[in-house]
This record gives structure tokens, sequence and C-alpha cells, in this order.
């Protein structure tokens, strides 16, 4: 929401000319750097803050009437060669222009812009007293150093850490115990196996694959003849 409520026109106005003369100012400044003495350059910039002031005024931006009104000043003594610029001087000059500059954004976007750089105020201020002109940034604050390391105790006589560490640490620290193992299962008896019954070995002579010739079944028994292992088997109990 725009804090110019109701001057909405007469703050695009406003910034469309000031820009324009901001722009001619900032040309003029380069010239001026070759042509320090050129009063009709002075002249013109001088007039180019006024006019800017005279708007900025008119819609109440204070923070832009202070800073423009400083730069006019110091141009309206350099105009009547009651000082002369410098580097320094001129340093001034652009870091207000630059400000100026940032001062139509803000303005643009509804807004009241802030202050000036207070060491961009203080350094005209000092011009304006024929003082010198310095326009560095303050120093900043050094850091804090850091705290000194407490000295530890020598080792005969500190605290021995591993035993206050057993002390205060919980019982569920110490590493689990492996479980046990299970006990074995325990076997189902097998039922025994009985030999299977031995068949006895017969005793009665194995007949022979050759039946006895017709001759030898005519003699009698006495007169049979044990072959021997010569004699071809003919009838044998082997």
């Amino acid at each position: 929401m725009s804090e110019f409520g109701g001057m909405e026109e007469l703050l695009g106005d406003f910034l469309m000319e000031s820009t324009d003369l901001l722009s001619d100012v900032d040309n003029k400044l380069v010239e001026l750097e070759k042509r320090p003495e050129d009063k009709a350059l002075l002249n013109d910039i001088f007039r180019g803050f006024h006019t800017i002031k005279g708007g900025a005024g008119f819609l109440n931006v204070i923070p832009m009437v202070n800073l423009c009104h400083r730069t006019e000043n110091l141009f309206d003594k350099l105009r009547n060669g009651e000082m002369h610029i410098t580097s320094e001087v001129m340093d001034v000059i652009l870091d207000a222009t630059g400000i100026v500059r940032d001062m139509f954004g803000t303005l643009g976007q509804g807004l009241m812009p802030g202050d000036a750089d207070a060491r961009v105020l203080a350094a005209l201020d000092a011009a304006l007293a024929g003082q010198p002109v310095t326009a560095e940034a303050p120093a900043e604050p050094a850091a804090a150093a850091p705290a000194p390391a407490t000295p530890s105790a020598p080792a005969g006589n500190g605290p021995d850490w591993n035993q206050l560490y057993q002390a205060v640490a919980p019982a569920s620290a110490a590493p689990a115990a492996a479980p046990a193992a299970p006990p074995p299962r325990p076997r189902r008896p097998q039922p025994l196996r009985r030999p299977p019954p031995s068949r006895p070995r017969s005793q009665s002579p194995r007949p022979s694959l050759h039946p006895p010739s017709q001759a030898a079944l005519r003699q009698p028994a006495a007169r049979r003849k044990t072959p021997s292992a010569s004699t071809p088997c003919v009838w044998t109990w082997c």
C-alpha cells in the first residue's frame, strides 16, 4: 500500500522530472572532474539539486530534503569561489548523488525512504565548515577474543575419567551376554531290528549236474570208488 495516498499522480510527475534532472547532474559531474572551475557547470548542478529539493519538500520527503539541501549549499560555495573542489569533495558529491538515486527507487514503490547515510551527511557538513572531508566507513568493532582455554590438570593429579565413566554409566551400557544355546532335542528311539533267521545248511549232498551212467548204477555200492581229483567227476557230493 502506498504511503502517499491521494498524491500518487504528483509523486509520479516528480519522479519523472527529477530522474531526468539527476541524469543531467551525473553527466555534468563527469565534465566537472575535467573542468573543476567551470562556473556554468557549477550553476547547472546547483540548480538541479535545488529543484529536486523543492519537489521533495512539497511531498514531505524529509530525508531527501536534508541531503539535497547540504549538497546544494556545497555547490553554492563552489560557484561563489568560497571553496575549491578536491578529489575528496568530489567523492562525497558522487556518494550523495547515488543516495538520491536510491531514494527515487524507494519512492517508485510508494514508500518513504529512510535517512541518508550518516557518514555522507557528516562529510558534507565537514566540507561546508571547511574541515577535512572523510567519508570512510567507521571501523567495525573488534571481534571478542575467544576465552582462554582452561588448562587441564596434570595426568598424575587429575581425576580418573575411566573410573568416573564406569561409575555413572548405566548398567544397560554393558554388552549383553550371548544367549545360551538351546538344549539338543531328544532323539526318538529306533525299533530294534532282528536279524532274519539263518537257514540251516542242508547236510544232504548236492546232486551232481551229471546223472550217473547206467554201468555205475548196476555196480554194487561197496564196489563204487570215490572219484579222485584226476578222475572226471561222474557223481560227486562236492
